[in-house]
């Protein structure tokens, strides 16, 4: 059982077993009669008070099951003591929406996830260490590009392109749609690497690349796939030679090839 701040959370038999112990201790203030003998017929207090809670386990069991052939050893109790009705409903609210979280969590590795790497906190799964090992990596890796890879902002781009719309998100969203460049995702902002452009407009060549790969790999599978040597260009990283178009387009055919197993 954990209790926190007026939180107690059980499982279903620690919850049930609670209850049990409750009912078939004796009163500390109402002493029990030496001389006082139960009447004929009726049981003992403390038989009376193990029979209400064996009825009183088996109606929680039956009042909380969800699905048929689950035990009381699969639920979980959680008891909040505030009289913040506010506390309450927010707890509710949370709880109701857990189990959707989880399942989401389970299901795969997404962006959101990795960047902000736990959210949720849960009981580890037999496959947790390796879990964490991958968001770990993946997060140390793109701290890794963002410390050593330039990047803009869209605001930046606009500024930089020289282009004088109010709205200046409008010049990058622009070349994101025509597949000229990709973005990537840091803390809920959005940034352009650098090596995409030049005097301020797009790299042809990485235009090509996200043609070939951009329905395969995410903005940051694509600036790792950038940044990375690549064996098909003698070990060079494809963002330090751009300017060998053809070659670079070649290589991330032979990766889609790859992809496409």
């Amino acid at each position: 059982m954990a209790i926190t701040n007026g939180l107690r959370v059980y499982d279903g038999a620690q919850f049930a077993h609670a209850l049990q112990t409750e009912m078939d201790s004796t009163p500390a203030d109402v002493p029990a009669s030496p001389d006082k003998k139960p009447g004929k017929g009726r049981l003992p207090a403390r038989g009376r008070a193990s029979q209400f809670a064996s009825k009183l386990r088996k109606a929680m069991a039956n009042a909380v099951h969800a699905k048929a052939g689950s035990a009381i050893d699969d639920m979980m109790v959680v008891l909040v003591d505030t009289p913040n009705r506010a506390v309450r409903d927010t707890i509710r609210d949370i709880v109701e929406h857990v189990p959707a979280m989880v399942e989401a969590r389970q299901g795969k590795l997404t962006d959101e996830a990795i960047d902000a790497l736990v959210s949720v906190y849960m009981r580890a799964p037999p496959n947790a260490d390796v879990e964490r090992l991958l968001y770990d990596s993946n997060a140390k890796a793109r701290a890794r590009f963002l410390e050593e890879w330039p990047c803009f902002t869209a605001k930046e781009l606009s500024t930089i392109a020289g282009h004088g719309s109010k709205n200046k998100s409008m010049t990058a969203s622009r070349w994101k749609t025509k597949n000229k460049v990709f973005s990537v995702k840091h803390a809920g902002a959005e940034y352009f690497p650098a090596f995409q452009f030049e005097d301020g407009q797009p790299v042809e060549t990485v235009g090509k690349v996200i043609t070939i790969l951009g329905e395969k790999k995410s903005g940051w599978q694509l600036a790792f796939w950038f940044t990375s040597p690549n064996g098909w260009l003698d070990g060079k990283r494809p963002a330090d030679v751009l300017k060998e178009a053809d070659l670079v387009a070649g290589a991330a055919a032979h990766e889609a090839e790859e992809i496409s197993g």
